[in-house]
């Protein structure tokens, strides 16, 4: 018996280890393929407008989309970071504009580069180096956010929110104290590592 757990155990070892292998290798090819998009030498698959869903298929330097009202607006790409926004262990790439309009979110797969439009640079406060962000809310409004991507769309996970005019107070959607949850802010702009934006030369 002991013999057969001391086999088990290994073996959960041995399996824990591949995955992290195979976990650290998709990452590193993740992050050697969007590089090259950066180059523009790797297309990436996006919707041509944050209302439709038709999609396509663009370089960076030629990336271009339609805003609500239908204007034509070309990305110029100035400041970049690799973060893990989804929380998958697979880095994404996030793209701030020249203008400070909007983000341009790039996530390889394992069989192509999906490209995500997050329009508007007042609509997130801050990135940390973890993924996570900090959406701009209304007055007396805060929330610590990741992404959850599905094929070409994405939404904003909620982690943890409070609304101090509402007297709400939320961790992982849960219901907690109001100074917990303040901690839990606290301690996320004081303690985690925000995101270092890499300046994009021309």
């Amino acid at each position: 018996m002991k013999r057969f757990l001391s086999i088990l155990i290994c073996l959960s070892l041995c399996f824990a280890f591949v995955g992290c292998g195979n976990s650290d290798k998709q990452n590193q090819e993740a992050k050697e393929l969007l590089t090259k998009v950066l180059q523009y030498k790797q297309t990436f698959t996006a919707k041509t407008s944050v209302i439709s869903d038709k999609t396509t298929e663009q370089t960076l330097d030629k990336y271009h989309f339609q805003t609500v009202d239908n204007a034509y607006y070309s990305f110029v790409p100035a400041y970049y970071i690799f973060v893990d926004c989804d929380t998958d262990d697979i880095g994404e790439l996030v793209i701030l504009d020249a203008l400070l309009y909007c983000y341009l979110v790039l996530r390889y797969d394992g069989e192509k580069v999906y490209g995500y439009n997050y329009a508007g640079i007042g609509d997130i406060k801050k990135f940390k180096a973890d993924g996570s962000f900090e959406p701009k809310l209304k007055d007396g409004e805060q929330k610590i956010a990741f992404l959850k991507f599905d094929g070409y769309d994405f939404e904003v996970v909620e982690k943890a929110y409070m609304n101090k005019n509402e007297n709400k107070y939320l961790i992982d959607g849960k219901t907690h104290k109001k100074d917990i949850v303040e901690k839990y802010f606290d301690d996320w702009n004081k303690n985690a590592p925000n995101a270092n934006w890499i300046k994009i030369e021309e």
